[in-house]
């Protein structure tokens, strides 16, 4: 019985030992990082190493990509979005941060939701943020990138140093983060200020098609560097990306019917990138 009740008491001290989900964004081991699909899968049914583009409801397109980077296993998921069938809208709530989950929750309308860009310790953007047409924060000069939404809808990823920012240029919608991955044209950004720290991805980026890729590596796998090299050479034809907030930060939650695909954020995050049906 003393046995019995030491390792109840033991799996009890375990189990608190649990990670507090709002935990800084610096803390990013992998083991703090949910790597588990939302979806319940067969014990009888291997999971493939790359599912390929799923199609699901609404045409989204979504798919489970196993990868191996200087020997540290990932599994990313990524969402590929058609901008002719879906509006993209930037959502912004410093005084009332959420987990992804909870952002998509919020809106029956909301298809896929991913974690957006760097903020402060009060949930405050730290670069530009246009919501509505209403901006906030700072435009970056100089470095970094702009995921744009025109008045008409048109969607953009944008390199500052190319294309920067103009007072009253109209957008409707933006978020601004940094570094870009993947330089207009489709070659890896050499001029990264890395410091060689590995730590979970989000990054949003856009093919040669027009199409509006998400990316989110879980686990603590690649440097900035090393997640940019892997972009350039990867399958996905992109022809720019840019980096978004990581570590307990990252998280895509999108709609399969009545089940969801994806990661939810361990953190609650003060803005998101949306998307919706048209």
């Amino acid at each position: 019985m003393k046995i019995f009740l030491i390792t109840l008491m033991s799996i009890a001290l375990i189990s608190c030992g649990s990670i507090d989900p709002s935990a800084p964004a610096s803390i990013t081991p992998s083991d703090l990082i949910p790597t588990q699909t939302l979806i319940p899968l067969s014990t009888d049914v291997p999971i493939p190493a790359d599912t390929g583009w799923l199609k699901l409801p609404g045409s989204l397109e979504y798919r489970e990509l196993q990868v191996t980077f200087q020997n540290r296993s990932d599994r990313l998921r990524l969402a590929r979005v058609d901008p002719q069938r879906f509006s993209f809208r930037v959502l912004y709530a410093p005084n009332q941060p959420r987990r992804v989950g909870e952002w998509l929750d919020s809106n029956d309308a909301l298809q896929l939701v991913v974690n957006g860009g760097y903020f402060d310790p009060s949930n405050h953007a730290l670069g530009l943020l246009i919501g509505d047409g209403i901006s906030v924060g700072r435009s970056y000069q100089g470095f970094g990138g702009m995921f744009a939404v025109n008045s008409a809808g048109s969607v953009q990823i944008r390199w500052n140093i190319q294309q920067p920012y103009v007072e009253g240029e109209g957008l409707k919608y933006a978020l601004q983060n940094y570094p870009m991955m993947i330089i207009p044209g489709g070659g890896w950004n050499d001029q990264i200020d890395d410091n060689g720290e590995i730590a979970p991805r989000s990054i949003v980026g856009q093919d040669r098609s027009g199409r509006i890729i998400f990316i989110v590596s879980p686990n603590a796998t690649f440097t900035l560097t090393g997640m940019s090299q892997w972009l350039s050479i990867s399958d996905l034809d992109l022809n720019v990306a840019l980096n978004l907030d990581g570590g307990t930060s990252s998280g895509m939650l999108l709609r399969d019917g009545d089940r969801l695909r994806g990661l939810d954020s361990w953190r609650s995050v003060p803005d998101v990138i949306a998307v919706e049906g048209k």
